[in-house]
């Protein structure tokens, strides 16, 4: 398994937080760097009623380290091409237990008509 390492890894240890929201667990295809930079590149979600809906057009904004309990964490603030409309999401990837999630967030949405290319 490949970590980000040495100064990638500088967690402000005042940083200590709760996520906020609901965690959604997802599966993630990302980009890993040669130097451990990671980015998301397409996540898959499962539906309540079971369906996997496939999301491919993801940008990244920005991306925030925390430490939610002592986990660290990275926080990838996206926009998501959702039906032709550019929705606002932030995917949550914990380095030591290799997982993906989708922070449920449904104020912090914020649709706008866009196209990503």
């Amino acid at each position: 398994m490949l970590v980000p390492t040495g100064s990638d890894l500088n967690y402000n240890q005042e940083n200590i937080e709760a996520p906020k929201g609901w965690q959604r667990e997802i599966a993630c295809y990302s980009w890993t760097t040669a130097s451990g930079v990671i980015t998301p590149v397409m996540f898959k979600v499962r539906e309540e009623n079971g369906e996997i809906r496939t999301f491919n057009q993801v940008k990244v904004n920005f991306t925030e380290k925390k430490i939610y309990c002592g986990i660290p964490s990275f926080e990838y603030h996206c926009d998501v091409l959702i039906n032709g409309v550019l929705v606002y999401k932030i995917l949550q990837y914990f380095p030591e237990r290799s997982r993906w999630f989708l922070l449920e967030q449904p104020m912090l949405e914020q649709p706008s008509v866009c196209d990503i290319h």
